[in-house]
């Protein structure tokens, strides 16, 4: 009798909407809903800017891409009298119709001549110094399906892309299931002397990771399928954040990064550090802290009302930096990203961004030509024929000979031969 049985090929398990694995680890990722961004990159700290809301942008996006997703979103503030104001401030898809020449990859010059001297260099691909966003030919068809009951046999994209002069539908925040909204300040109405924010949030959080079933730990029934958590705090230790002592907050960062890091789950959270800075703009130990109770740390810095004398060609091209102080090394001992990623270079490039009509894009940042675009590096015929009788007036004037003066020579005096 053969011992030979059929190799049956074992069904795989179904990975959540929205997700990829890494290449490097094999570790779940999701998107932040910015192409450039997810290139760079549990617990996601972005500092604040001092002047503007850039930050508050990228946290937009990180949630708009989970509605999208359908992964279920917790979002929580106390910047804003309701969160439910905030969602409804979010961006939205980008229609295939829509125009999109606002940006400067679309600007091509007038008459584009070919490479006459650099032949060979032709066929050459296009440098780029942004990444592009692969998906979207679905946003047409998750804009016709989006809250109907077609939409879940189709696959979501892993980042769509998405247009910041739309808002998002109402009804999508009105009738949306998988969404938990947290009102801190009706509860700070409530209890005023016993109000701990923080522990409130953990509790909130605790209790969702637990009801649907994200954590790795425990397995869902087999009719269930696997999500993602998204979480989303604003504006974390800032004055609105009435806490008795600052080890409130430590604690409520360790434990949350404990319970994301087993559990289907990730968070991003603005801090306005500048407000725990010193006038030498060194960071104090307080934001030091916190830096290394997140798996991954960025700052946004603006060129508007910087104190800094920021050159008028940078503030032309970019609208600020982008500074990486921590990437995450999950399940690796060296970041994933600073081998995977194009635009950090492993770690070597520095980052600017700009924000458009209708985007945020981080791209590598580079210097401008010296001198600038517009100026003429070399003067014109007419300057430099003027320039020249300039100097030669000057001369005449001061009583230097323009020829045959000699060492000894006296001005106003006839030049003697033997002068020398």
């Amino acid at each position: 009798m053969s011992s030979f049985k059929k190799r049956v090929q074992t069904s795989q398990t179904k990975l959540p909407q929205g997700t990829r694995l890494s290449p490097y680890n094999g570790q779940l990722l999701i998107s932040t809903g910015v192409p450039s961004l997810d290139d760079i990159l549990c617990v996601l700290l972005i500092k604040e800017d001092r002047h503007t809301e850039y930050a508050k942008l990228l946290l937009k996006y990180f949630l708009v891409q989970g509605i999208v997703s359908e992964n279920h979103v917790l979002f929580s503030t106390l910047e804003e009298e309701d969160s439910k104001n905030f969602m409804m401030g979010l961006p939205w898809l980008v229609n295939e119709n829509d125009d999109n020449n606002d940006d400067d990859e679309n600007i091509t010059p007038e008459s584009e001549e070919k490479m006459i001297i650099a032949w060979r260099y032709k066929g050459l691909k296009k440098f780029e110094s942004s990444v592009k966003n692969k998906s979207n030919i679905q946003n047409k068809i998750l804009n016709d399906t989006i809250g109907t009951k077609s939409q879940q046999n189709i696959e979501k994209p892993f980042c769509s892309t998405f247009d910041l002069t739309k808002s998002i539908p109402q009804n999508i925040i009105l009738e949306n299931k998988l969404m938990t909204l947290i009102n801190l300040n009706e509860k700070n109405d409530e209890i005023i002397e016993n109000f701990n924010p923080y522990n409130t949030l953990l509790n909130t959080i605790r209790k969702v990771i637990e009801e649907n079933h994200f954590s790795s730990l425990s397995k869902p029934s087999l009719n269930v399928e696997r999500n993602v958590l998204r979480i989303g705090i604003h504006s974390i230790a800032s004055p609105s954040w009435q806490s008795k002592s600052s080890h409130d907050l430590f604690v409520f960062l360790h434990t949350l990064r404990g319970l994301l890091r087993f559990s289907f789950g990730a968070a991003v959270i603005t801090i306005p550090a500048y407000l725990y800075t010193s006038s030498s703009s060194e960071t104090s130990s307080f934001v030091r802290r916190i830096e290394h109770m997140c798996d991954a740390v960025v700052e946004v810095e603006s060129f508007a009302g910087s104190p800094a004398n920021t050159n008028a060609i940078y503030s032309a091209t970019y609208h600020g930096l982008f500074h990486v102080h921590k990437l995450p090394t999950l399940n690796s001992l060296v970041p994933s990203s600073a081998k995977l990623s194009v635009l950090s270079g492993g770690g070597g490039n520095n980052l600017g961004f700009k924000l458009r009509r209708k985007k945020f894009t981080i791209e590598t940042f580079h210097l401008p030509p010296e001198g600038g675009i517009n100026e003429r590096r070399v003067p014109e015929k007419d300057q430099t024929n003027k320039s020249k009788k300039k100097d030669d007036k000057n001369k005449n004037k001061s009583g230097i000979g323009v020829s045959g003066s000699g060492c000894g020579t006296i001005p106003g005096r006839k030049v003697d031969p033997y002068d020398f």
